[in-house]
């Protein structure tokens, strides 16, 4: 079983319905979820539970928030490096809507994260790296995901990227995240980050262009389900509907079950089909909770 190496955020995530009416004042009922979170973190537990050794690099704060985050991790089955800072821990408060979510993002100590204290040692043991794209958006994460590339690279590991929200790589610049993540040889956007990364509006039209420049891939499309590819292959996998279900989190698990699958048995279409069954019973999970 392949052993990763993941570096990036971790949260906790506030997941709250938002009723279709709000008093200006006052106080309103609603339902609220508070769990563990973090592109990365979550990708780091979700690889972990399908049975790969993952180690995680990353920063909390020294607060309650921090020790539960660190936490979930352990408990996962992954090894942990987290830096401590004297800032507040990461947190998302996901506020989901009759149409979409809208997230409300503290990213606190992720921004935090100490580049001197990353050990090359942590790399001997590994023979793939996951970077969160939201890595590349700030200057202190951007620095110690630069470096541990730089590192995976000197070892010839396989490098993968999973790309933040449309309006985040936006506003950092598409040509400019493009070349940020240029080593990563797999990519995992879902279909609005596609789309704005090649401009191209068709699910086939974004994989060919994607293509040229990530030699693996996913694109996740929800209901559509999702097109991998591995150089000239391309696998579609549909996926049955789950309504009524807040999505957060989800295309990291893909990602994790895609990538475990992937590095084990280099079957595109194979991953492509554990990345969305992982996906789908993380959905089942929370659609079972919500009762």
């Amino acid at each position: 079983m392949s052993h990763i190496l993941v570096i990036g955020d971790i949260n906790l995530d506030v997941l709250a319905n938002v009723p279709s009416s709000l008093p200006v004042e006052g106080e309103v009922r609603t339902s609220v979820r508070v769990e563990a979170g973090g592109s990365a973190a979550s990708f780091a537990r979700a690889a972990a539970g399908v049975g790969a050794t993952v180690e995680f690099i990353g920063c909390v704060g020294d607060d309650l928030v921090g020790d539960i985050l660190a936490e979930s991790l352990e408990r996962a089955g992954v090894t942990t490096h987290l830096q401590r800072s004297n800032g507040r821990s990461g947190t998302i408060v996901s506020l989901k809507k009759e149409r979409g979510k809208t997230m409300l993002c503290s990213r606190g100590a992720n921004d935090m994260i100490d580049v001197s204290l990353i050990d090359e040692k942590w790399f001997d043991r590994a023979d793939h790296l996951h970077v969160s794209g939201y890595s590349f958006l700030s200057k202190s994460q951007r620095a110690a995901a630069k470096y541990a590339i730089s590192i995976a690279q000197s070892r010839k590991m396989s490098i993968s990227i999973d790309p933040p929200p449309v309006n985040l790589i936006s506003s950092f610049g598409v040509e400019r995240f493009l070349d940020e993540i240029r080593a990563a040889q797999i990519v995992l956007p879902n279909l609005e980050e596609g789309r704005l990364m090649t401009g191209e509006d068709t699910p086939k039209r974004i994989v060919d262009l994607l293509r040229e420049r990530f030699r693996i891939g996913a694109l996740t499309m929800g209901r559509d389900g999702s097109i991998a590819w591995d150089r000239e292959k391309r696998s579609l996998h549909r996926v049955e509907e789950i309504d009524n279900v807040d999505p957060t989190g989800a295309g990291d698990v893909f990602a994790a079950g895609f990538i475990v699958s992937y590095l084990e048995d280099r079957d595109v279409e194979q991953a492509n089909e554990k990345g969305t069954a992982a996906a789908r019973h993380h959905l089942l999970k929370r659609a079972l909770h919500a009762l």
